[in-house]
């Protein structure tokens, strides 16, 4: 039987997102959870997407660890058993396996990377030749650092008759923009990136590819005044895929596979080179001003990874990470420098220009143009 690894469970509502074990934030907190029985290993062992400002990250590898050094003080089973009835509440019902956890999320043991420096160095361990039960799993070190094969899934996609219904300028992010660019900026970006809206006024970052085809669409809130994400309960993002699910039955089984915001660029100016910042609005903002650059989006900061980046085969392209996110955009440059054809490089310049507070919120390249 094929060992399948701990993932973070996929998005499927506020119900999926819990309160963080580290800074209290409610509807923060991504659940780790167990590859054989999809439930969660415990309430503790997960990541707060809060990176920046709280950065809590526990992983299935840490927690199998001190479940070990306790195992002579404690039997595991009886420790936990008083919270297992939970696993099976409506709220872990919608965890699936289509979301597997990447050895590229689990934390580097090794010494810190010096900035600057071209190499990583990977760790490989040798994999487990079947599942074990959660009460007497194995060494974890031979279990959470050893990567994974997967099966790729073709992905699904989003008729086109959406985004095109969708197309508006009539969104606060759109009016946010009118008070620093022209109309004629606005209107030339808004045409690239098939800037959409919902009748609530929020703005619409599709995601298509470089053939075309529609894979979803980030739906945000914003002030229009101040041009800062408008954040609820689930952070003030929503999904296309995911309202079609509730809308819809025959997207129910919706496979969701990410690409970079903007991808479709590449092949409607094939001759530029690329840039990609972490956030859809950024990129859209940085087109308006620097136009001999494809501007892209990671759409988060573990955004940026190898599988979304073989369509920049043999490609010139240059990171812009937000303030203090410098060193993590690092090591994933050199893992995609190493596994793919192009020339990946990194630009330390808001490492280097944002101040301190600036670093402590968030700093992107928006902000400096802004």
């Amino acid at each position: 039987m094929m060992y399948k690894p701990p993932y973070l469970q996929k998005y499927a509502g506020k119900s999926t997102r819990f309160t963080c074990p580290g800074c209290k934030t409610p509807h923060s907190f991504t659940r780790y959870l167990d590859g054989k029985t999809h439930q969660p290993i415990h309430p503790t062992v997960g990541r707060c997407n809060r990176e920046i400002k709280c950065g809590y990250h526990y992983t299935p590898r840490q927690y199998f660890t001190d479940i070990k050094r306790q195992e002579t003080h404690a039997p595991t089973t009886n420790q936990f058993d008083p919270w297992y009835p939970d696993l099976h509440s409506p709220s872990t019902q919608h965890a699936t396996s289509e979301s597997m956890i990447s050895p590229s999320n689990f934390p580097q043991h090794g010494k810190p990377l010096a900035r600057g420096s071209n190499h990583l160095t990977p760790q490989f361990i040798s994999q487990p030749t079947a599942p074990q039960p959660l009460h007497h799993y194995p060494d974890p070190g031979a279990l959470f650092l050893a990567p994974q094969p997967s099966q790729p899934k073709t992905p699904d996609y989003i008729p086109r008759k959406y985004l095109k219904r969708s197309l508006s300028y009539n969104s606060n992010f759109v009016r946010f923009l009118r008070k620093y660019f022209s109309d004629l900026q606005i209107a030339e970006a808004a045409n690239n990136y098939l800037l959409g809206a919902t009748t609530n006024k929020e703005v619409i970052f599709w995601q298509v590819d470089i053939h075309g085809k529609v894979r979803t669409g980030k739906i945000m809130k914003y002030n229009p005044q101040s041009g800062r994400r408008v954040k609820n309960g689930y952070g003030g993002i929503n999904w296309v895929h995911h309202k079609l699910k509730k809308s819809n039955p025959s997207f129910s089984d919706f496979n969701l596979s990410q690409c970079y915001f903007g991808e479709h660029l590449l092949r409607l100016y094939p001759k530029k080179p690329v840039a990609i910042v972490e956030a859809e609005k950024t990129a859209v903002i940085a087109s308006m001003i620097y136009h001999d650059y494809n501007w892209l989006a990671a759409g988060n900061l573990n955004g940026l990874n190898v599988e979304k980046s073989i369509v920049l085969r043999n490609k010139t392209v240059i990171l812009y990470p937000d303030a203090g996110c410098y060193d993590r955009w690092l090591r994933k440059a050199e893992q995609i420098n190493r596994e793919l054809p192009l020339h990946l490089t990194v630009s330390a310049f808001l490492e280097h220009f944002a101040t301190p507070k600036q670093t402590h919120h968030g700093y992107d390249l928006a902000d400096y143009i802004i």
